[in-house]
């Protein structure tokens, strides 16, 4: 059966979107935002060094989730399943771009049917939708679960409709003084410059991740900015682009939005870009310029670090600038048409887990 069938198929056996969440067994919303972070807190979700930097920003971290659920599901919401008494899943969904949603925190108390249950139903409303291009999730490629899940999704949806990419995360002090190099000339994003910053991106980090980040329309997110401020929040996207003898060779985009939407404030995140063919030699005084000008747009950032997303090939020049290695981290992404085939993917390795915890349960025990 082609692909095209396939998905056919996946579409034609999911419930109305009327019915969607009872079909599923999930409630969306439910849990108020302090019950939330009590699951999170009880699920080890929120392990110790991710705790370190959140914990002194809590109070302010809640009060934007508030905001956020306060615009229904068009800014963020909450699927959840199961009970306290067999185990609760959650799965937390917020929108990153104006066509785009981040999903995340996917929590469960070893409830694998629940975890099923949030997962799929997610899924199922971005196909029943049909208005949202993308959807992306983050994950360290040391947890062993997700990279089992999601690390292998590009496998069943394909390269041309999904990305899984591996990152450096750094801690750059807000404060530290960064050189800058005359032959690096630094201009901040305008129109003009959209095919350059098209280029650099899809050269750094692939197709689908220009598609997800909507580079190619609104690189200011104001679209999407609008909805935030209906609740008070700003959602904006700052960018600066390297040249060197006219050539385009890298990019700097600093993402600004509610503090702490994401636990690891991939939210405020700057996404440094450099062009794979970038000589070694020239990666410190590209990187060093990129940051200092990005820097700009975290003025009033409540944090002392930016946080700075970034390949392989910047880590030691970041290193050497004096930001703090934090971790690794997967950018898993898919597109509007690859829905039914990440609904299969994820149900096929659902389907597969459960069916060995059912066998363990009916193997006979051995007595002597």
């Amino acid at each position: 059966m082609s692909f095209d069938a396939l998905d056919q198929e996946t579409i034609n056996g999911l419930p109305r979107l009327s019915e969607l969440h009872a079909a599923y067994g999930v409630k969306v919303n439910r849990l108020l935002v302090d019950e939330l972070f009590a699951l999170y807190e009880q699920t080890g979700f929120l392990y110790p060094a991710k705790a370190a930097r959140l914990i002194p920003h809590l109070e302010r971290v809640r009060e934007n989730w508030r905001r956020m659920l306060r615009g229904g599901e068009s800014l963020l919401y909450v699927l959840t399943a199961g009970d306290e008494e067999r185990g609760r899943a959650s799965l937390t969904l917020w929108r990153t771009t104006h066509k785009g949603w981040m999903s995340q925190h996917l929590v469960s108390e070893d409830n694998p049917l629940a975890s099923r249950a949030v997962m799929l139903a997610a899924a199922a409303e971005g196909i029943l939708k049909g208005v949202d291009e993308s959807a992306q999730n983050w994950f360290r490629p040391e947890n062993r679960f997700p990279v089992r899940v999601f690390g292998s999704m590009v496998q069943t949806i394909g390269e041309s409709l999904s990305s899984v990419r591996r990152h450096a995360y750094f801690a750059l002090p807000r404060r530290l003084s960064l050189p800058s190099e005359r032959r690096i000339r630094i201009v901040p994003y305008h129109p003009s410059h959209n095919q350059a910053l098209s280029a650099i991106a899809s050269a750094a980090r692939g197709s689908v991740y220009v598609a997800a980040e909507e580079l190619t329309g609104d690189v200011e997110l104001k679209a999407v900015d609008e909805l935030y401020r209906y609740v008070g929040l700003r959602r904006t996207r700052h960018v600066w682009l390297a040249y060197h003898k006219d050539v385009p060779i890298g990019a700097a985009l600093a993402y600004r939005g509610p503090l702490g939407v994401n636990f690891s404030y991939l939210e405020n995140r700057c996404d440094l870009l450099l062009h794979p063919t970038l000589p070694e030699a020239e990666v410190p005084d590209v990187v060093a310029s990129l940051l200092r000008a990005s820097s700009m747009a975290y003025g009033d950032f409540e944090l002392e670090e930016i946080p700075v997303i970034a390949e392989q090939i910047a880590v030691p020049a970041l290193l050497k600038l004096g930001a703090e290695f934090l971790r690794h981290y997967c950018q898993g992404i898919w597109l509007k048409d690859g829905h039914p085939r990440f609904y299969r993917h994820v149900d096929g390795f659902y389907s597969k887990l459960l069916a060995r915890a059912e066998n363990r349960l009916m193997q006979p025990s051995l007595t002597s």
